[in-house]
């Protein structure tokens, strides 16, 4: 089964959750589509691999700005984002979808504090569900003996983190670290998968947090 399979449901599935996504976000001229993201990691490396699995993946993602509605206020207001990261080593790859939060660290106290390290840093978070084309089940003597796992399900949840800096109003980098398994929500086999490294961000809407929220 190869990756390509997963791709073409999502976006058809996003776009039926969000039916007025785009008339909430023409009402004060914003693109629909805030930034695309591009990255290179390490393959099933991180503080939780296994290093069962190797490779240099890349990583592109498309982040959405959010609805003007309440409710989605009321959580924050975060990003809805889809992505894909695909091995080509013959190893796992997977497609995602679900929502980013980003913080702009830079504010009058915490510039002052650090000499204005903070005045273009950032911080995020994504909470999203993975479908990978990874073995769901292996030898249970190598899974007992060695941690060497099939995943268990083909949807798991995936949980990202971020630090990166803004370079000016259009562009952004980043280190990057994500964790993919089902560990304390599901039983069964669960191999779990990790990718570190970075990122480059480009902006079409020149709205980082605190200007698109009017904190300081």
């Amino acid at each position: 089964m190869t990756m390509f399979k997963f791709i073409l449901p999502f976006p058809i599935l996003l776009m039926t959750l969000f039916p007025g996504y785009g008339s909430a976000t023409e009402a004060k001229d914003k693109p629909w589509l805030r930034k695309t993201v591009f990255g290179l990691f390490a393959h099933d490396r991180g503080p939780g691999a296994d290093r069962h699995e190797s490779g240099v993946d890349p990583n592109w993602e498309l982040q959405f700005n959010p609805p003007e509605w309440r409710a989605w206020r009321w959580i924050g207001s975060p990003y809805t984002m889809v992505g894909l990261t695909p091995n080509f080593n013959g190893d796992t790859s997977a497609f995602y979808a679900g929502l980013n939060y980003e913080f702009d660290l830079s504010n009058r106290l915490t510039d002052a504090l650090t000499f204005n390290l903070t005045k273009n840093l950032f911080v995020g978070g994504s909470l999203s569900l993975a479908l990978h084309n990874g073995p769901l089940h292996k030898d249970k003597a190598g899974c007992e003996q060695k941690s060497d796992c099939g995943f268990g399900y083909r949807a798991l949840p995936r949980l990202a983190v971020e630090l990166g800096s803004y370079l000016g109003e259009k562009h952004a980098v980043s280190l990057f670290y994500d964790h993919m398994s089902h560990k304390g929500f599901l039983p069964g086999e669960n191999e779990g998968i990790d990718h570190i490294g970075v990122r480059f961000h480009y902006f079409l809407d020149n709205s980082r947090p605190s200007k698109k929220t009017g904190s300081s």
